[in-house]
């Protein structure tokens, strides 16, 4: 199956967790893959996931407004031909491709010199049929959406943030 998650609600990642903690309790093989968090930033995540055996790279370089255009996309190309690689393989029973939808509607850089959703689809089709691959982001493109087995859009119709409350430690990081 493929399993997109997109919207401006928060929540998506923490649904593609939720399915690696499930899959992790029947044994199975799990890489993830966040295309824009940067292993520099210490997460809740990311020290969980690596405790019970996902294997996780945390591909991006961090706040991509102190970046160059060019650190991002070098950032972003890197964390592509590594999915394309974990997708020809057989080692996993998942695959997460965290913030993947993001990349796309960049306002910063634009991929579609090397990665565009066609693309995407394509490397999904390669990949043995039996991996289950999870995509996160935003703004989520109708061919994507209508390629994956299962959509879900989260919705924001209210959040903290609008208050001016800062991110909290263990519920956005």
């Amino acid at each position: 199956m493929v399993l997109l998650y997109t919207g401006d609600g928060k929540g998506k990642t923490t649904a593609a967790m939720g399915l690696c903690l499930r899959a992790l309790g029947w044994g199975k093989r799990i890489c993830m893959i966040q295309f824009l968090k940067s292993p520099d930033f210490v997460c809740g995540e990311r020290n969980m996931l690596e405790k019970i055996g996902v294997e996780l790279h945390q591909t991006g370089i961090g706040y991509s407004w102190t970046k160059t255009p060019q650190e991002q996309i070098q950032s972003i190309q890197r964390a592509w031909e590594l999915t394309k690689e974990k997708l020809l393989c057989d080692a996993y029973d998942m695959i997460v491709l965290d913030e993947i939808i993001n990349v796309f509607s960049m306002k910063t850089v634009s991929v579609k010199d090397f990665l565009t959703e066609e693309e995407l689809i394509a490397a999904l089709e390669k990949r043995k049929k039996t991996t289950h691959v999870v995509l996160t982001g935003r703004n989520a493109d109708k061919k994507l959406m209508a390629y994956a087995d299962l959509v879900t859009e989260m919705k924001e119709i209210k959040h903290y943030y609008q208050k001016g409350v800062t991110a909290k430690k263990g519920l956005e990081y």
